[in-house]
């Protein structure tokens, strides 16, 4: 849940900052230059994308919001597995296909149930992750390209402002209000690039990173299965997965 913390601490800072300065945060506001910066940074997003990709990013928004795949829960799992199928043999994993819910897991398990080699398991479940990891990195790419339009629509927001100021030059007590407004268009831009778009984009690279992780975990666990690890064999050998501080208190 850092992510949302970090946005809201950004905004409290910037908006700190600007009262400790003597400015007015109602100076900040300005609906012409957000319109321009949010609407214009969507729509050039969208040139890139299918509709349908950019309408989801409000969901893959909350999604950055989740935390990363937790390793220890699937070890304990497979380990279970393992002591089921090394006991009762490969098909007893049947009966407990229920219990798993993560389907790329599921489906490696099937696939050891149906008597596939380890070739065909390797090859399918890498398939399937490849797969997986293609749609994450478009998924991705969305809020990268948009952290990247962000600032050039606020600089074209200020220009459009300092024409129409330059268009009015002979009102010169209307100059100052319609410079700082002008500017609120480059501010929308650095503060949608860089509190918004680019953390999200990170903390789906981050999430994206962490169930790539697991899911190289689960195939070497379904081969060890396969090859009749028992259940300590299996902490042993997945337990390389985890990093070194979660290995040490799990073997505590």
């Amino acid at each position: 849940m850092l992510l949302p913390v970090g946005m809201v601490l950004a905004f409290v800072f910037m908006l700190g900052s600007n009262v400790m300065e003597g400015g007015n945060p109602m100076a900040l506001f300005a609906i012409p230059s957000l319109v321009l910066v949010i609407g214009g940074t969507l729509a050039a997003t969208a040139t890139a994308f299918t509709v349908g990709e950019v309408m989801r990013m409000p969901k893959l928004a909350i999604k950055g919001f989740g935390k990363p795949a937790e390793l220890s829960g699937t070890i304990e799992q497979m380990c279970e597995l393992a002591e089921v199928a090394r006991k009762d043999g490969a098909l007893a994993l049947e009966s407990r296909m229920a219990d798993v819910k993560d389907s790329f897991l599921r489906h490696g398990l099937t696939l050891l149930v149906d008597g596939a080699d380890e070739h065909r398991i390797q090859d399918e479940m890498e398939a399937a992750m490849a797969t997986t990891s293609d749609r994450h990195q478009r998924n991705i790419s969305i809020w990268t390209k948009a952290a990247g339009y962000a600032p050039i629509f606020g600089l074209m927001g200020t220009t459009m402002g300092l024409i129409n100021m330059l268009g009015h030059l002979d009102a010169p007590e209307e100059i100052g209000h319609s410079l700082a407004v002008a500017m609120t268009a480059t501010l929308y831009g650095l503060v949608s690039s860089n509190v918004v778009f680019t953390p999200i984009g990170d903390k789906l690279t981050r999430l994206h990173e962490a169930e790539m992780l697991a899911k190289e975990m689960m195939i070497d666990g379904v081969c060890s299965i396969l090859h009749g690890f028992s259940s300590r064999a299996m902490t042993e050998r997945l337990e390389i997965w985890l990093q070194p501080a979660a290995r040490v208190k799990k073997a505590a």
